[in-house]
C-alpha cells in the first residue's frame, strides 16, 4: 500500500519548519519502561505522576503482517472476516470502565494515525480493494462485484489503522479513520482521503487473514482539561519552546525563520498536542509513543521534553559555532 500522509493544518512552511527542528536535533529524553504484560501485549512506563507514556511501542503479540499481495479477488474475503455471531460492527458495547468497545477491520501501515490528521491512501492490493469497496458500498462508482453488501461494515466508511514497523510488529494503539473522499481509477485502484477521529486500544485479535479484524476499546479524550489553567499554561510553555527552537535553529542554518503556523495559538491544548505530534513523520516511533500517552497533559509534557532537548542541542551547536567560528 502506498500512502502520502499529511495534516489538514499543515502549510507549505511546515516542512521547512520540521526539517529545521529535526535535523539532528531531536534528542530523546531517556524514559524508564516498566513492562506489564496484558492480554493485548501493551506495556506502559511511568514517566511522572501526570504523564503515562511508553519507551517502546505497544505491540500485538499474535498479530504480525507481511503486507504481501496476491490475494484472490473475491468478495468472500470480506465475508470470511465477519465478527462472531452477535458481535456486529455497528453494535457498540460499553465495558466496565465506561469505555466503548467495537469490532472493526484494522488496516496496518507504516504510518501513525494521529487524531485530527488527514491520511490519504492508495489502495491497490486485492484484499484491501475488497475491503474498501465494501466500506464504500452504496457509492455510485464502486465495483459491486467486489463489495459485500451483507457485511456488517458495508457502507460504514470507517476502519481502524495501526502503525506497523519494518519487522511487521503491529502497534496495539491506533485510531479510527473515517473516509471523507475517494476516487476509483479505471484499473480498479482506489484513492481514499481519510481523517483520524479517535484513538483505540486493541483488546482482542479476532481474525488475521485475509484482513485484520479486531475488537477495540475506544479512548475518549477528556476535553474538559482544555479549560484547565494548568494545562493551558503548559501548552503555552510548549509553544514557546517550539518557537525558540525554531528561531535558534533557523539562525544556525543562516535561514530566515519560517512564518509561525497559526495553529500554535488557535488550537486548544488537546488538539494542539495532536497537531504537534503529527509534525514528526520522519520519526514514527516517537509519534506512536505520543499516541500511546492517554492524556493531553501527558503528551504536552513529553513534547516539552522533546523541545527542551532540541533547544539545548541548538544552544550547544551555537556555542561550538561561536567558539570555532
Amino acid at each position: 500500500v502506498e500512502t502520502g500522509p499529511c495534516n489538514e493544518h499543515c502549510n507549505e512552511h511546515c516542512g521547512e519548519l520540521i526539517r529545521m527542528l529535526l535535523r539532528g536535533a531531536c534528542v530523546r529524553t531517556p524514559l524508564v519502561c516498566t513492562r506489564a504484560a496484558s492480554s493485548s501485549g501493551c506495556c506502559f512506563a511511568s514517566v511522572s505522576a501526570k504523564s503515562r507514556s511508553c519507551s517502546s511501542v505497544c505491540v500485538l503479540p499474535r498479530a504480525r503482517t507481511s503486507l504481501r499481495s496476491g490475494c484472490e479477488v473475491s468478495r468472500n474475503l470480506v465475508a470470511r472476516a465477519q465478527p462472531p455471531s452477535g458481535e456486529g460492527l455497528g453494535d457498540a458495547e460499553e465495558i466496565g470502565s465506561g469505555k466503548v468497545s467495537r469490532t472493526i477491520p484494522v488496516f496496518p501501515l507504516g504510518v501513525v494515525p494521529v487524531p485530527f490528521a488527514e491520511v490519504p491512501l492508495h489502495i491497490f492490493e486485492a484484499r484491501y480493494r475488497v475491503l474498501f469497496s465494501t466500506l464504500l458500498y452504496g457509492e455510485d462508482d464502486i465495483e459491486e462485484g467486489l463489495a459485500d453488501a451483507s457485511s456488517e461494515f458495508a457502507g460504514s466508511k470507517e476502519f481502524g489503522m495501526c502503525y506497523v514497523d519494518k519487522e511487521g510488529n503491529i502497534a496495539s494503539v491506533g485510531s479510527l479513520l473515517e473516509i471523507e473522499k475517494h476516487q476509483l481509477l479505471e484499473d480498479g485502484r482506489i484513492f481514499v482521503q481519510n481523517k483520524a477521529v479517535k484513538r483505540f486500544t486493541v483488546s482482542e485479535v479476532i481474525e488475521q487473514n485475509p484482513i485484520l479484524l479486531c475488537k477495540v476499546d475506544f479512548i475518549e479524550d477528556d476535553l474538559e482539561v482544555d479549560e484547565s489553567g494548568e494545562v493551558q499554561e503548559l501548552a503555552k510553555e510548549v509553544v514557546e519552546l517550539f518557537q525558540k527552537s525554531l528561531a535558534l535553529g533557523s539562525n544556525l542554518e543562516n535561514k530566515q525563520e519560517p512564518p509561525k503556523p497559526e495553529q500554535l495559538t488557535s488550537l486548544p491544548p488537546t488538539e494542539l498536542s495532536y497537531w504537534l505530534a503529527s509534525l514528526f513523520p520522519q520519526d514514527p516511533q516517537e509519534q506512536q509513543l505520543l499516541l500511546q500517552i492517554e492524556s493531553a497533559e501527558g503528551r504536552l509534557e513529553r513534547l516539552k521534553e522533546i523541545f527542551e532537548a532540541t533547544y539545548n542541542y541548538h544552544l550547544a551547536r551555537n556555542s561550538i559555532k561561536s567558539a570555532f567560528g
